[in-house]
């Protein structure tokens, strides 16, 4: 299989939250594309807030970890609020092994990070 036809992306608003979806594998010889294609939409749209999907990503090797690592120093260099959704079992298992884990804020869903982004928003009552 050509190494290319092995990652997809999209990326759709939801009022100003930007949401990304991946597919395939995030490693050497897609990481960049996906931190630059993030990046560029980021700086097109201007979010306030960023949730990737990750439901879809069957790999994930040391250079994919190293693009979400750009991508939350990015985001927090911007102002914009990170959220993971629906990540496997095996990149879960990749972020706990790194010590990166506890640097996410990961929901089980998209609709639950779109909504844990509306009450990062939301000022206390």
């Amino acid at each position: 299989m050509d190494p290319t036809q092995r990652f997809a992306m999209s990326v759709r608003v939801q009022e100003d939250v930007m949401v990304a979806s991946a597919s395939g594998d995030l490693d050497y010889n897609h990481a960049a594309q996906f931190r630059e294609r993030l990046t560029e939409a980021r700086d097109t749209l201007t979010p306030l807030a960023l949730v990737l999907d990750l439901s879809a990503v069957t790999f994930c090797d040391s250079m994919g970890v190293g693009a979400l690592a750009v991508l939350l120093n990015q985001s927090r260099e911007h102002g914009v609020f990170l959220v993971l959704s629906a990540l496997p079992a095996h990149l879960e298992r990749v972020l706990t092994l790194t010590g990166l884990r506890p640097a996410f804020r990961v929901e089980p869903t998209v609709d639950d990070a779109v909504s844990a982004v509306r009450a990062h928003r939301s000022p206390p009552v």
